[in-house]
Formats: C-alpha cells, structure tokens, sequence
C-alpha cells in the first residue's frame, strides 16, 4: 500500500523505467559491480603472485587466487555500500556503526544467494564443462568462468532488486522523543 508521498515517486520510476533501453542499465549495473571486479583481479594476480615467490604447488596458489579475488571484491563494495549507507542516514551519533552493520545486512542479501550457488555449483560444474567441452583447458576453463560470472551476477543483480523494491535499501528513520520537562 502506498502513501499520497510515495505514489509520484513511483509513477515518475514507471515513467522513466519505460523510456530507459538496454545500455542505461547496462551502464548501472558496470558502475555498481565494475570497480570491483577490477579490484577482485587485480588483488587475485597480487595474491598469486606473492604466493609463486614461496610455493610452486598449485592448490596454494589457487587458494592465495581465491583468497585476494575475494578481499578485492568484497572490499571494494563493503566501501561502497558503507558509504551509500553513511549518505542516507545523514548527520547524527552512531550513524557509523548502524551503517556498517545495514551495509553488511545489504552485502549478504545481495550476494550471499549468488554466493552460496556459485562456489558450491555453478562455478565448478560450468568451470568442468569448460574444460570437457573445449579442447584447450585454458579457455575451456575461460568459458566456464564468463559463464558463471554471468549467472553470479544475474542472481546478484536480482537480490540487489529485490533489497532497492522492497525498501530494505533506505533506512527507516528515527522518530525523536520528546523528553518531557517535568
């Protein structure tokens, strides 16, 4: 049920939900998860590389991959989320520790689906398929990843959705008390 304030600001999403394409969303959804894909790779390939200096076995340097991907990835958007959260509590005492613990909220209902469904199905039965469908493992492996990534961020894109529709996104905002003067 929507309020008098509520209904504009829905019909004006409507409105402008109806005339925007393919390539604005696109561009949204590059500007939300894009800086941290970038920080995943580029803290997989510092990770990995220090770990090549100790250890040639290659479990331990997949577990250091895997290891700096997540701390990249995850880094980044616990930043941005904190800081999307600090915007829309404003000025006041505790802001800082209600929006860290909203961002982590947020963080776990955006990925912890697309989280949980790729690490222990998606990535390595599509990553496996790569490998027995394509000769090369190399870019069978290659394949298997874009794949999953695709799927990792369908899902996470639709739980982001389902967290900005259902309003979970904006904090509700304290109702200050009145001290009576007695």
């Amino acid at each position: 049920m929507t309020t008098l304030l509520e209904a504009p600001e829905r019909r004006t999403r409507r409105a402008s939900s109806a005339r925007t394409g393919v390539l604005p969303r696109a561009r949204f959804w590059i500007r939300r998860y894009g800086p941290a894909e970038a920080a995943c790779l580029a803290t997989m390939l510092v990770a990995s590389t220090i770990a090549a200096r100790f250890t040639e076995w290659p479990p331990l340097l997949a577990i250091a991959a895997i290891a700096g991907a997540t701390v990249g990835f995850y880094g980044v958007l616990v930043l941005t989320v904190l800081r999307e959260q600090l915007a829309l509590l404003g000025r006041g005492r505790g802001r800082l520790p209600r929006a860290l613990t909203r961002s982590l909220a947020l963080l776990l209902a955006e990925f912890g689906v697309a989280e949980i469904t790729d690490t222990f199905f998606l990535r390595p039965t599509l990553m496996m398929a790569g490998v027995v469908l394509i000769v090369d493992p190399v870019w069978g492996l290659l394949a298997g990843k874009l794949v999953a990534d695709v799927l990792f961020y369908a899902v996470a894109a639709v739980c982001y959705r389902i967290t900005e529709r259902t309003g979970i996104r904006r904090p509700r905002r304290r109702l200050r008390r009145r001290r009576d003067a007695a």
